[in-house]
């Protein structure tokens, strides 16, 4: 392809996504104008369905987990089917679980942070993760990849309860099942089985979106700066405290102790991030240290999703036929098209706390000028699942789609745990 077609390409690709955005971001500013004038509650709970009863939910935890297990017995059966090794399910699970970022997260658990060698780089990931995968530890007899993976497990079962509970208090059972469902079976779950943050960040993300249904606005802002400990994103939950503010204020029922606990709860959120500067600086001498790992060794710096857009769309024409293009560029175009349009077209069909914390999120993960783990990034939307629930496709439009996402996450699994090896 010519420069200028190519150029044409990525310049459509680049405004299609702006407009999408848009048409997002002028639906939410008139929700919001409806919010302040008392047409619509901030966080949708006006017709709660209710609290769910504890029994469901760890019937739910309990079917999270087990999927999870079935997924490590598939790529099991795939590890020996296809002749890859010959070990048993034990001796096989650490080289076939063990990639890519789980390594640097074993190495900070281990080691800690440092500001020579290779290991230096470790800096851009975030502490709470590996912290967590050292405390835990002593009770896997001192592995803490195998901590890793525990941690992992609990908070995917802890994430799919979560999700119902959100789900079912909105919009009933019936959604809410089909809610964790679109969680399980998407083809990026497989990252709820790794020793990698996805688990812990959606589990912190959600658990404050409950704790403030539940008027826990404290505890929620304790999790929104577990979450900014374990991912930058975590930070937009302080918007959700800021909208809950606005909620009260547009009902009369705020008063100035109320907008300065708001403001202590911002801050608790940002306490997060400020402690992970504190880190950089303490190992580097510059709170900003990530960013420059960042720049230098990932070519990742700030930049807007509708240039990302663009990047993704030339890698996407300009590697046609590479062992890449289609599952990491064209998926990941894939994704970027396709959640611009959910919330540019139906945005609505969530509460406006969590379709406004779902464009900031968008618009923030998918901005790095280097964007390679786009998909994985959506994922951990946490309203994300419940956005595909809500979609009026009737029960077989559902099912055809849960099926294809089963078949994408088998796939998914072979290319995680055993393509990345053999190809």
């Amino acid at each position: 392809m010519n420069e200028t077609m190519l150029a044409v390409f990525e310049n459509l690709s680049a405004g299609v996504s702006l407009a999408l955005m848009g048409i997002c971001g002028i639906g939410l500013l008139a929700r919001l104008t409806r919010v302040i004038r008392g047409q619509e509650t901030a966080d949708g709970m006006a017709n709660s369905y209710g609290n769910t009863p504890g029994r469901t939910l760890f019937c739910v935890a309990g079917m999270a987990l087990i999927s999870r297990l079935l997924l490590y017995a598939l790529a099991y059966a795939m590890y020996r089917l296809l002749g890859v090794g010959g070990g048993g399910f034990l001796a096989s699970f650490r080289p076939l679980w063990i990639h890519w970022d789980t390594r640097h997260y074993i190495g900070i658990a281990q080691e800690g942070y440092t500001a020579v060698g290779d290991e230096r780089l470790r800096l851009v990931f975030f502490p709470l993760y590996p912290l967590l995968m050292r405390l835990a530890s002593p009770l896997t007899g001192g592995d803490v990849f195998a901590a890793g993976i525990v941690i992992s497990l609990l908070c995917a079962s802890l994430s799919a309860a979560l999700l119902y509970d959100l789900a079912c208090m909105h919009f009933g059972r019936e959604t809410a099942a089909l809610s964790v469902a679109y969680f399980l079976l998407s083809p990026l779950s497989v990252f709820l089985c790794c020793a990698y943050t996805e688990a812990l960040f959606i589990c912190l993300t959600l658990a404050a979106v409950c704790l403030l249904r539940h008027s826990r606005p404290w505890l929620a802002a304790l999790c929104g700066m577990g979450s900014a400990l374990t991912r930058m994103p975590g930070v937009i939950i302080a918007g959700l405290m800021i909208i809950a503010l606005i909620g009260r204020i547009s009902e009369r029922r705020a008063s100035a102790r109320d907008v300065l606990a708001c403001a202590g709860q911002v801050a608790l959120v940002f306490a997060g991030l400020a402690v992970y500067w504190g880190i950089n600086y303490a190992v580097t001498g510059d709170p900003m240290t990530y960013m420059t790992y960042q720049r230098e060794n990932w070519f990742q710096e700030p930049g807007t999703f509708w240039q990302s857009t663009a990047n993704t769309m030339h890698y996407f024409l300009t590697t046609v036929g590479d062992g890449d293009w289609l599952f990491t560029w064209g998926f990941q175009l894939l994704c970027m098209m396709g959640i611009y349009a959910l919330l540019a077209f139906s945005q609505r069909l969530l509460p406006f706390d969590l379709a406004a914390y779902s464009f900031v999120y968008v618009s923030v993960v998918l901005a790095p000028t280097w964007l390679l783990s786009g998909p994985r990034y959506l994922y951990a939307l946490c309203a994300l699942p419940l956005l595909k629930a809500r979609l009026p496709m009737g029960r077989r439009g559902h099912a055809l789609a849960l099926g294809m996402s089963l078949v994408l996450l088998v796939i998914w699994v072979f290319g995680y745990t055993i393509a990345v090896d053999v190809l």
